[in-house]
């Protein structure tokens, strides 16, 4: 079930502290992450108070990439990424064409967002790294995702496109990342 997933998501958002100190430029990165990550576990929330567990769904699992990509770049203490995550939840039959429906956008939305960035750092420096990572984790999600659709686990499918979305969009944030398609797709 999807509040299960909120439920972790708010444990694991308060557990976490900010690690730069206050006023560096880190600091404010570190802050807009976790502003998302508060924002979309709200939104989330929202959604499912109101039945709509598909977009709950998305907004829990979209604020977890965040999380994980803070976590990954270091903004803050209290987190390390995890090896994996089950996305599996039971969104009900009713509303079956709806996450259908946002399923599949959300897979042309990462598919559109893997294929709009690549890193802005030097290729010789460890940054250049770190953005090629945050990349690759775009793209794992991305090809888990599709696997899950293949076997039309769509909630699982759901969640590894929202999860990976909610990395890239951290790491454009981050300024890791130059955007050379659509600037609308991201969080800028």
């Amino acid at each position: 079930m999807t509040l299960p997933l909120r439920d972790a998501l708010d444990a694991d958002l308060s557990a976490v502290s900010p690690a730069s100190p206050e006023g560096s430029a880190l600091a404010e990165v570190c802050a807009c992450v976790l502003r998302m990550v508060s924002s979309y576990l709200s939104d989330g929330t929202v959604f499912a108070g109101e039945g709509d567990l598909v977009n709950a769904h998305a907004s829990f699992a979209y604020a977890y990439g965040w999380l994980d990509a803070g976590a990954f770049l270091g903004l803050y203490h209290g987190r390390s990424v995890p090896g994996d995550y089950d996305f599996s939840t039971s969104t009900g039959p009713d509303l079956r064409a709806h996450l259908e429906e946002k399923t599949a956008r959300y897979e042309r939305l990462l598919t559109e967002a893997v294929g709009s960035i690549s890193p802005a750092p030097d290729a010789e420096t460890p940054m250049y790294r770190t953005a090629c990572q945050v990349a690759d984790a775009g793209r794992v999600a991305l090809g888990r995702g599709q696997e899950c659709a293949a076997d039309l686990r769509l909630e699982e499918a759901l969640g590894w496109y929202s999860y990976g979305y909610g990395w890239l969009d951290a790491g454009v944030q981050a300024g890791i990342f130059v955007i050379l398609g659509r600037r609308d797709i991201f969080t800028v």
